[in-house]
This record gives C-alpha cells, sequence and structure tokens, in this order.
C-alpha cells in the first residue's frame, strides 16, 4: 500500500492510495502453543513519536519468543494479545511436483480484539533456517502462490525472520494497524 502525503499548513492530508488486490493461497497445518508470552511492567518506559511526516508508534508491549530468539514490539492497546504457532509449507521448485514438501514454524501473534466474528488481522512472522533463506533468495525454494517472496524482518545467528507476501490481502479488520506497526521495525533478533 502506498500513501500520498500532502503538507500544507504544517497539517498532513492523505490524498490517495493504491492497494493492489490479488489471491493467495496457503495451506496451514494445525495450531500449536507458543512457549513465552510476556508482557510490559507498569513502569516501562513510552516512546513519544517525532515531530515528523509520519507517525510513529508508541510500542511499549514486548512479545518475547525465547525459542527461535526475537522479540516483537506491539502498542500499548495490543495488552492481551495471544501467540500461537502453525506451519508454513513450501515447494522445492527443483523438484517440479512438490512431492517432497518443506516445513517450517510460523508464529502469529493476535489482537486481543480479535473474535469468531470479527477477525482481526493477525501479525504472522515465518521462521526460516538461513539454508531455507538463501534457497528462496535463490528462487529454489517456494512458501506462496505470490510471484515474490517473503519480506526478511530481522535474522540471528540460526534464524532469517520474514512477513509473508500477501499477508494482510484479506483486508481483515485491522489490517491498517497492523501495517502501521510493520513501518516501525517491531521485530528484533537476538
Amino acid at each position: 500500500m502506498n500513501n500520498y502525503i500532502s503538507a500544507k499548513s504544517g497539517k498532513f492530508i492523505i490524498v490517495g492510495t493504491i492497494i493492489l488486490l490479488a489471491g493467495a493461497c496457503s495451506r496451514q497445518s494445525d495450531v500449536k502453543p507458543v512457549p513465552v508470552v510476556t508482557q510490559p511492567s507498569q513502569n516501562q518506559a513510552t516512546t513519544t513519536p517525532p515531530q515528523a511526516t509520519t507517525t510513529t508508534l508508541s510500542l511499549p508491549i514486548k512479545y518475547n519468543n525465547t525459542e527461535y530468539s526475537f522479540t516483537f514490539s506491539l502498542p500499548a492497546d495490543w495488552k492481551g494479545y495471544t501467540a500461537f504457532a502453525k506451519q508454513w509449507d513450501g515447494c522445492p521448485l527443483d523438484a517440479g511436483d512438490c512431492s517432497k514438501p518443506i516445513h517450517g514454524p510460523q508464529i502469529y501473534i493476535r489482537n486481543p480484539k480479535w473474535t469468531e466474528k470479527n477477525h482481526y488481522e493477525d501479525i504472522p512472522v515465518m521462521v526460516f533456517t538461513l539454508d531455507q533463506w538463501n534457497q528462496i533468495q535463490a528462487e529454489k525454494l517456494s512458501v506462496s502462490a505470490a510471484p515474490f517472496p517473503p519480506s526478511e524482518l530481522g535474522r540471528n545467528a540460526k534464524y532469517v525472520f520474514a512477513l509473508p507476501p500477501r499477508y494482510n490481502y484479506d483486508f481483515s479488520t485491522g489490517f491498517e494497524e497492523v501495517e502501521q506497526i510493520m513501518q516501525s521495525s517491531p521485530l528484533k533478533a537476538y
């Protein structure tokens, strides 16, 4: 999504939005719990947004995943979020028929406002080994029906963390907020 912003008298006005629509297809396996979820302490400091042309979120809540060694910062109104894991499926492109699929974890961070009747946009984080990521970059492994690969969010010595292509093309409630969160580089690998 591209926003075009116009400055006039110190105020910013969004004058247009371009959204590309396309179908996406992915298979997901059963949900499994993710080990560590942490909430911020009462006295944790927040960040004051700078005076600039874009809005910066205050992200005082941290999701900490000790299994894969990364944290993910969230806004205060995500207090009470849930986290769970599913599996991404990939197809080695040299196999041609996907007879030997490759799998890996995909962590979801869910807005506490999510309900069965009103699905809020989840934040998905695909987890790849360094070898899997290199195969994706070399176009030897496909993990999506999209014509482009996942976007790297961060990495550590063992894993690359990525945002799935077209993750928000269902336009669930809150997709704009998730896009804004993603613009603040919320994932930190350790």
